[in-house]
């Protein structure tokens, strides 16, 4: 069921969304390796934090909190994140990052999703990361979601959204860029996609927050949503795991909490508890989450 078209704007501005990610917090087995790979293979750089864990992120903002504390590295099936995905504002960026992570040796898949391209990897805890560049112009429709997953772009050729990036293309684009300079400032957090129990309750929750449905594949147990800005993949959801799948046990890696940053409307939520200027919960996923104004 597709519940509303994507914008083709191709600036690539940043976002005008009722919701902004805030800082998303990840539990791991052993935090100094996790510090390293993080830093490492991602360029993030560590920052001055008041609060418990190790803050990594640009010199703009923090963008991961790490914290000890987990036993057992990431396991199936259980509800929780699928992966984070950190937004770049440029190709140069991107391509910046796959050159970065092929000379390091780290396992990457690049994917092109049209309306993004993307680099799905993993942490040694194995939790997914996604670095994405964010495409929405060169998408122009969906087809027939009865017959599987199809997008159309400009010129009208169809693509699964799926498919491998031409990777040796994507690489002409980093040409005389420093692949182990850090994250470009204007990296952002560009969406999470959860493991949840169940699609409906899932949607039905998230939308009380201030997303809004886009594309839900009840066939293919998945569903993503958007906040208002042109391009709106900023929530997805999936049970490939299976349905009705608990909660990740308290010693697992995964995350444990996130931030979410309201634009414009009062902070309101029937299914979180006022906290001073803040409301705070628990989502459909089992993870702790915390709602504020924007400043």
């Amino acid at each position: 069921m597709l519940n509303s078209p994507l914008s083709t704007d191709p600036r690539h501005a940043i976002p005008i969304d009722r919701l902004s990610w805030g800082v998303v917090e990840l539990q791991v087995t052993d935090l100094e390796r996790a510090i390293t790979f993080w830093t490492t293979a991602l360029g993030l750089i560590k920052r001055d934090n008041q609060s418990p864990g190790t803050a990594l992120g640009t010199q703009d903002r923090t963008l991961i909190i790490l914290h000890a504390g987990a036993d057992t590295p990431v396991a199936a099936p259980y509800t929780g994140m699928y992966h984070v995905a950190i937004g770049v504002r440029s190709q140069v960026e991107f391509s910046r990052i796959l050159v970065r992570l092929i000379h390091l040796n780290v396992q990457v898949g690049p994917t092109d999703h049209l309306m993004a391209k993307s680099l799905y990897f993993h942490d040694p805890d194995g939790l997914e990361i996604e670095i994405t560049y964010e495409t929405p112009e060169r998408f122009s429709h969906f087809g027939n979601m009865s017959k599987g997953l199809t997008l159309y772009d400009v010129d009208g050729n169809a693509h699964s959204g799926r498919g491998p990036l031409d990777v040796r293309a994507e690489l002409v684009h980093a040409a005389g860029t420093d692949p182990l300079a850090p994250l470009a400032d204007d990296s952002f957090l560009a969406h999470l996609h959860f493991k949840v129990p169940a699609l409906e309750p899932a949607l039905d929750w998230f939308e009380t927050l201030g997303f809004e449905r886009h594309l839900t594949l009840d066939a293919w147990g998945f569903a993503d949503m958007g906040a208002g800005a042109p391009n709106t993949h900023r929530l997805a959801m999936n049970i490939w795991a299976g349905p009705n799948n608990p909660p990740m046990p308290q010693n697992m890696a995964g995350l444990v909490h996130y931030e979410l940053f309201k634009h414009g409307d009062a902070v309101v939520s029937p299914h979180l508890q006022q906290d001073g200027n803040a409301l705070r919960g628990t989502d459909p996923a089992g993870v702790a989450v915390t709602l504020r104004p924007a400043k």
